[in-house]
């Protein structure tokens, strides 16, 4: 691997560990680690541009639009502007970031693995032998599935 890549993800991840562990909790620190890490092994993705807290930033607000963080009736709500605020990016850069990995990385709502539990199974849809289609958490609480 390239040493400014290699280099350019050790930084990124200290200031996503430093940011985790003031204002995240440990289920959505590790989908934020594990997005990170989605992207350092993107071979034509170059993320040696660009200012390393804007990075740092998108990718905690990916993972937070994905999760519904920004919605002050979350558990773990966290506003975007203490993102930027942390960081001292500006918010529609980020935005921007945020939205450009997620078409990179190919992520979504519900996308397992980058959302919580729940979140993923009223996202993801079964169908049932007589040809019902029933959420994945609306099978679950029927006991379907």
């Amino acid at each position: 691997m390239d040493i400014k890549k290699q280099q350019r993800i050790d930084e990124v991840k200290a200031l996503l560990e430093g940011f985790a562990k003031a204002n995240l909790s440990h289920e959505i620190s590790g989908y934020v680690l594990k997005l990170w890490d989605m992207i350092g092994r993107k071979r034509n993705y170059i993320i040696t541009g660009g200012k390393k807290e804007v990075w740092a930033s998108a990718v905690i607000y990916a993972i937070a639009r994905l999760n519904f963080l920004f919605d002050c009736k979350s558990k773990d709500y966290l506003p975007p502007d203490t993102i930027v605020e942390f960081f001292g990016t500006k918010k529609s850069t980020v935005a921007s970031k945020a939205s450009e990995i997620e078409k990179v990385c190919r992520i979504h709502m519900g996308h397992e693995g980058f959302c919580r539990q729940e979140i993923s199974d009223s996202f993801s849809f079964v169908q049932l032998s007589n040809g019902m289609v029933l959420s994945k958490d609306m099978a679950k609480k029927m006991g379907v599935i």
